[in-house]
């Protein structure tokens, strides 16, 4: 394996090899009657999400900064709930270089119309579905929403993803890895009933820090509008996605779904890094050149997956989770950018630094690689533990 010598922000780097997402039981809860200041929910909130076939409507993205709209896109939409599939086109082409995106789940085509040009991306993800329907479950039931019939109440909760996958780069969230949720009211989305949710720190409320409203459908559990709000260095930002004349269950076709290619299309594939998961770290061993980290995790954590990553990325990471915690480890090709004045503690004698953000970082450099430990739901002391007991491993 050759190592570069090439220095990238280390925010940069994690995301492209920290992916995933924690194995979560089937928990039940939802919906009452609109109206109600303390609703009651009682229907199974992840099969009522994951029952939609398809969703067609129009989709609506806007920024804001200080208050002040930034941009504001338009798009009709068909998505599948749970997977990739996917057609969006914007009503503002001339203000965009893709006009239209088509995704099968597996690939996603970036159509520029102006130039009969598709860019084709592979899509990669791990063996499991997606976490939005467990999220939302978690959140309705964090809201005491449910009933007391043995259900549990002390959960983990996250946020929804902020943006799609191709919009943009999420807020960094000043916060200490746990989130509190508050039933706000009852209300309406382009006339269909919604249930209000805050998503706030539980160890901070302040509205000057991160916030997430969320206004979730009543019989299907689909999010009709998500608002995230945040500071970033004294600059308070927003995104807020709407969803409005929507038809659940909306009857497509199969070329929904595949991209419109001509004899003239131009077809672009970029050389971009690729994923491989492996169920077992001695599985991901036998197919590595790069020597796989041997941490020291709590006991209670559990291996959900490893993952090999190739191309201009290479590197190899272990993902653990334990009941809505999650733990990563991370060692890569590359070195980061980490500054004297970044030193928050030393790993095996080299320095090492924190970020703080939607998860927790601790990041170090060592012969040419760098490593990241990521934790969220877990406290910053067992992160440097797990971080000491990798080291400069061989």
């Amino acid at each position: 394996m050759t190592r570069r010598s090439l220095r990238f922000n280390r925010r940069t780097l994690v995301v492209l090899l920290l992916l995933g997402v924690v194995l979560l039981a089937v928990l039940w809860a939802s919906g009452g009657a609109i109206g109600d200041s303390n609703p009651s929910v009682d229907a199974n909130v992840t099969e009522r999400y994951r029952s939609i076939d398809a969703l067609t409507g129009t989709q609506t993205v806007t920024m804001r900064t200080n208050g002040s709209v930034t941009s504001r896109n338009v798009a009709t939409v068909t998505l599948v709930p749970g997977t990739e599939r996917k057609r969006i086109l914007f009503e503002n082409a001339s203000d965009r270089r893709y006009e239209r995106q088509v995704s099968n789940g597996s690939t996603l085509w970036l159509h520029d119309t102006d130039r009969n040009a598709v860019t084709a991306v592979t899509l990669t993800g791990p063996p499991t579905d997606s976490r939005t329907a467990t999220r939302i479950q978690r959140i309705v039931q964090a809201a005491g929403l449910t009933d007391d019939a043995g259900r549990p109440k002390s959960i983990g909760v996250s946020p929804l993803p902020v943006v799609p996958r191709q919009t943009g780069a999420a807020p960094e969230v000043d916060e200490n890895r746990s989130y509190a949720v508050e039933f706000v009211e009852t209300d309406t989305v382009d006339g269909r009933d919604a249930y209000v949710f805050d998503v706030v720190p539980a160890d901070n409320r302040s509205e000057a820090d991160y916030r997430q409203r969320l206004w979730v459908d009543t019989e299907r559990f689909y999010p009709l509008r998500k608002q995230t709000a945040w500071t970033d260095d004294g600059t308070r930002r927003s995104v807020t996605t709407t969803y409005t004349n929507v038809t659940f269950d909306a009857e497509v076709s199969a070329d929904t779904f595949r991209p419109e290619l001509n004899d003239d299309t131009t077809v672009r594939r970029p050389n971009v890094p690729s994923t491989e998961w492996y169920r077992s770290t001695a599985a991901l061993e036998a197919q590595s050149s790069i020597s796989v980290p041997n941490p020291t995790v709590p006991s209670e954590f559990e291996l959900v997956y490893a993952t090999r990553t190739t191309g201009r990325i290479e590197g190899v990471g272990l993902r653990y989770a334990a009941e809505g915690r999650e733990l990563t480890v991370a060692k890569f090709n590359y070195t980061l950018d980490i500054g004297s004045d970044e030193r928050d503690v030393t790993i095996d004698g080299r320095p090492a630094t924190l970020d703080y953000g939607s998860s927790t970082s601790l990041s170090w450099n060592c012969d040419g690689y760098a490593y990241t430990v990521r934790g969220t739901g877990v406290e910053t002391d067992r992160l440097i533990e797990v971080g000491r007991s990798v080291g400069c491993q061989a």
